[in-house]
């Protein structure tokens, strides 16, 4: 197997034992913070700020953008996650309602999003949406955030998420190398598994992305049917799983000591 690797921080991501990454996902500040302390005393590896749960909570998210008070309140609890997650890698995603998250933004509201994260450099990965609410691809626009993410210095995940069905092998093989044409530095595909077939294609597909130099990536089965490919994708080629802290934020998730104990038997201690 050819050996993908991305290195962030003093963290290298690539296959084998996948490294663990959990969602904060509380809505108001204090919430925030306090849920990313106690994620940092879990057994993960990065911390994700799922941002879409707070903008959700925010009545004017356009005034809100648009006003110092709102660039301020933003940077603060960045600032606060950064400093919490210490040599914990930091993702910042904003998951609109279409793939799974919590709420409805324009191009123009996450372009501004994206921006404050990658300009402060408070975070090590922004995650954008390679689909919008129409399931349309902006591939001009998407480039534009991506190198603007790396003009930064910060690292982009580039995401599909498929709460429907599991795609056919070719459709996933296709799918990515058209997210890596676009300069991700990591593909992250989540797709519902309806049964083990769906998950055994998830990992075929996984093994020949890896075995063809086409990396990393994030490689999820949604769903009970698909759980175990959040524990064997890792020898695959998947770089990273996704565990609970809180509460999920996406369907078939487990908690992270659950996930350790489940990695530590799959992989050895």
């Amino acid at each position: 197997m050819i050996m993908i690797q991305l290195k962030v921080r003093d963290m290298i991501l690539q296959p084998g034992r996948p490294k663990v990454a959990v969602p904060i996902i509380s809505s108001m500040p204090a919430d925030i913070i306090a849920e990313c302390e106690a994620i940092k005393e879990m057994p993960c590896d990065l911390i994700e700020w799922r941002a879409d749960n707070y903008l959700a909570s925010i009545e004017d998210l356009e005034g809100y953008l648009n006003d110092k008070n709102g660039y301020l309140d933003m940077v603060k609890i960045l600032d606060d996650i950064n400093y919490i997650a210490g040599e914990k890698p930091v993702i910042f995603t904003v998951r609109s309602e279409n793939q799974g998250g919590k709420v409805q933004v324009t191009r123009s509201q996450l372009e501004a999003l994206y921006g404050i994260a990658a300009e402060t450099k408070l975070v090590d990965f922004v995650d954008i949406e390679l689909m919008d609410e129409n399931g349309v691809v902006h591939e001009d626009w998407i480039r534009e955030q991506i190198d603007e993410a790396h003009r930064h210095d910060v690292k982009v995940i580039l995401s599909h998420h498929d709460h429907e069905e599991m795609p056919s092998p070719n459709t996933l093989i296709e799918l990515v190398k058209k997210m890596y044409m676009m300069g991700a530095d990591i593909c992250k595909v989540a797709a519902k598994a309806e049964n083990k077939a769906d998950s055994e294609n998830l990992l075929k597909v996984t093994a020949y992305l890896t075995k063809n130099n086409i990396g990393p990536v994030i490689m999820i089965a949604m769903g009970e049917a698909g759980r175990a490919v959040r524990v064997a994708g890792g020898k695959y080629g998947s770089c990273v799983t996704f565990a609970v802290g809180k509460g999920e934020s996406a369907p078939g998730q487990a908690d992270t000591y659950t996930m350790k104990n489940w990695l530590d038997k799959y992989y050895g201690m």
